[in-house]
């Protein structure tokens, strides 16, 4: 038996390793997508579509802004109507007006607790408003302008007219048919303005008329 043993173990091809192996798997880099080049040339025309979008809106209103300070600025400084220009008396609308008189340098207007000051200096133009239509009409003092030697604009001073208005009959209530009303016209203007033509105007809507203001009293 023992020599069965002895040719066995002497036929083995091999001898078995002493120490255990253990298989570990292997593991792999987890995979990353890498964009291909298309998509990574799509993502780039996009960006550049984004930019392109917002310089565009950034240059629209940059325009819109310019052409309103332009708007805001012509308005002011081009003549106010295309109609007559007349001396004296002028017809606007349903109605007719007289420049009665012009005094400047007035520092102030209306009662001491709720006076009104001018950035410059008021100028107070006297005027008489006649009805010559059929029907009562509201005169809108707003809608009227006075220009400089330089042809700039000046509207008139809206809070101040309130004070100088006061009495009745008013220009700010309607003026029946065939009635004159007198009032004042307050505008706020530089002090070194020197005024020379005012235009009137039966609404906003309406043509005016250009007058000629008599000298400063």
């Amino acid at each position: 038996m023992d020599g069965q043993r002895g040719r066995h173990s002497a036929a083995l091809p091999f001898q078995p390793l002493g120490d255990t192996v253990t298989y570990a798997p292997h593991r792999s880099a987890t995979a990353r997508a890498v964009p291909s080049r298309d998509h990574a040339s799509e993502a780039r025309a996009l960006r550049w579509k984004i930019r392109i979008w917002i310089a565009g809106g950034v240059v629209m209103t940059l325009a819109l802004i310019g052409f309103g300070v332009w708007a805001v600025v012509t308005a002011d400084r081009r003549p106010a109507t295309m109609g007559r220009h007349v001396p004296n008396g002028a017809v606007a609308g349903n109605f007719e007006f007289a420049v009665t008189s012009l005094r400047c340098g007035v520092s102030s207007v209306g009662p001491d607790d709720l006076q009104q000051l001018p950035g410059g200096q008021f100028c107070l133009l006297g005027v008489t408003v006649k009805n010559t239509g059929t029907e009562p009409e509201l005169f809108d003092s707003g809608a009227q302008r006075v220009y400089d030697a330089n042809g700039v604009a000046y509207a008139v001073a809206d809070q101040a007219a309130v004070f100088l208005n006061d009495r009745s009959p008013t220009l700010l209530n309607e003026i029946l048919p065939g009635d004159t009303v007198a009032g004042v016209l307050p505008f706020d203007v530089p002090t070194d303005a020197q005024l020379s033509e005012v235009s009137v105007h039966g609404s906003m809507s309406t043509p005016g008329v250009r007058m000629t203001l008599p000298p400063v009293q």
